[in-house]
């Protein structure tokens, strides 16, 4: 069984509807979609982020989004949706990991 065939979607998440994507439309971003897979990192602190915690940048649905999630052993968790509002998630900070939310999984330490 994948992290991703049970997705919770937060109250947090939830609660942007109105504005980005309904949690049926996270869903399907999470297990179909494709874009730029990364996780914030620290070139100077080994271990400072959450290595299980990871931000999707892409056009979804005819918006464009970060969506922030967690994975988890059994689960995936939406954290929350928003605007892309950072010009950049490469670089020095940000590891990128894939393009999928399956290649996420994939780089979460066991």
């Amino acid at each position: 069984m994948s992290p991703l065939d049970t997705i919770h979607v937060t109250k947090t998440a939830r609660k942007k509807r109105d504005r980005y994507l309904t949690p049926e439309e996270l869903k399907v971003v999470l297990r179909n979609r494709s874009g730029y897979v990364c996780r914030k990192v620290s070139p100077s602190h080994e271990d400072l982020y959450d290595k299980t915690k990871f931000i999707m940048r892409g056009s979804f649905f005819e918006l464009d989004l970060d969506i922030v999630f967690t994975v988890e052993s059994n689960r995936t968790v939406v954290v929350t949706q928003m605007s892309q509002h950072t010009d950049s998630l490469r670089g020095h900070f940000y590891e990128q990991v894939g393009t999928t939310a399956a290649d996420a999984v994939s780089a979460v330490p066991n």
